[in-house]
């Protein structure tokens, strides 16, 4: 049996044994290697044609994304090292945006928090084009001719992978209640304060498109970058983020259908029992505040 090197393994193959982490996720660990380049590990059993994938993807967007002010993952180099698969990408500048809030205040949190969902609302600008809604990457079967058929076919798939309580709740909720988009558009689908840098009041770029991302309605992504903010998902942030989110759905006419919108988040994400935190916020918006949660599994860190 032959076993994949560990991270550090790989980082000192690659020059660079001590290499900061700047984050980790569900997919990969991500270490700075310079000034210009990250390193990101995928975790022992990603596919070296599933992270090509996705480096086609990348580089599709960032030329669709060329005239946006943020900027976008770059993969210059996909290789199979000891065994696992890594990429080097571009680094992009800024700070993550819970980090970047924390250093400012008053009229300048506000006005950094509104350019958050503004950036939100330009990724629909990123001009893909696609025949079907539903996963960009991944299982073509689960891609469908109409928003609505996605989106009732993604909820009973997430329902299928979900706990007990939450698969009755999904069940019960019946049609998504969302409007028709005219034409499918990009929708990043985990657009949160965790994938998204920034230096001073401006975003400058948006981190970790990947297998979440589909083609579907482009108001989704601004109903979903609000619904990311609450505690369970971005607890750095403040009330009067959430406060200035909400007024910012009101002044562009899309709070009348924003809590069937985080309902059908909530069960899209339901199947991601390995994320606490996640499965907090699932369990808040399915069942309601007054629903007790099991807790938690010991050893089971949010990340």
């Amino acid at each position: 049996m032959t076993t994949s090197m560990t991270d550090r393994q790989i980082l000192a193959h690659l020059g660079h044994a001590d290499a900061e982490e700047l984050g980790a996720g569900g997919e990969a660990r991500v270490f700075a290697l310079d000034e210009e380049r990250i390193a990101r590990l995928l975790h022992p059993g990603a596919a070296l044609a599933d992270a090509q994938a996705r480096a086609a993807l990348l580089a599709e967007i960032a030329d669709g994304a060329a005239h946006l002010p943020f900027r976008t993952p770059e993969v210059q180099e996909v290789r199979d090292i000891g065994g696992r698969v890594v990429t080097i990408e571009a680094r992009l500048a800024g700070l993550l945006l819970p980090r970047a809030l924390a250093l400012l205040d008053g009229r300048r949190r506000g006005a950094l928090m509104c350019n958050y969902l503004d950036m939100a609302a330009m990724l629909s600008g990123i001009a893909l084009k696609r025949a079907f809604f539903g996963p960009i990457l991944g299982d073509p079967t689960a891609r469908r001719a109409s928003w609505a058929g996605y989106l009732d076919a993604r909820k009973a798939q997430s329902a299928a992978a979900s706990p007990g309580d939450l698969r009755r709740a999904i069940t019960a909720i019946g049609p998504a209640g969302l409007p028709d988009p005219q034409a499918p558009r990009l929708v990043h689908l985990d657009y949160f304060p965790g994938n998204v840098l920034a230096a001073g009041e401006t975003i400058t770029a948006v981190l970790d498109f990947g297998v979440s991302a589909i083609m579907g309605d482009s108001r989704m992504e601004c109903w979903s970058a609000v619904a990311y903010l609450d505690t369970e998902i971005s607890p750095d942030l403040l009330d009067v983020d959430r406060r200035h989110a909400r007024d910012w759905l009101a002044e562009h006419d899309l709070l009348e259908h924003f809590p069937a919108a985080r309902k059908w988040l909530a069960a899209y994400w339901s199947f991601a029992q390995d994320d606490a935190a996640l499965m907090r916020w699932c369990r808040k918006i399915l069942l309601g505040n007054s629903r007790k949660a099991p807790p938690d599994p010991p050893g089971n860190e949010i990340g």
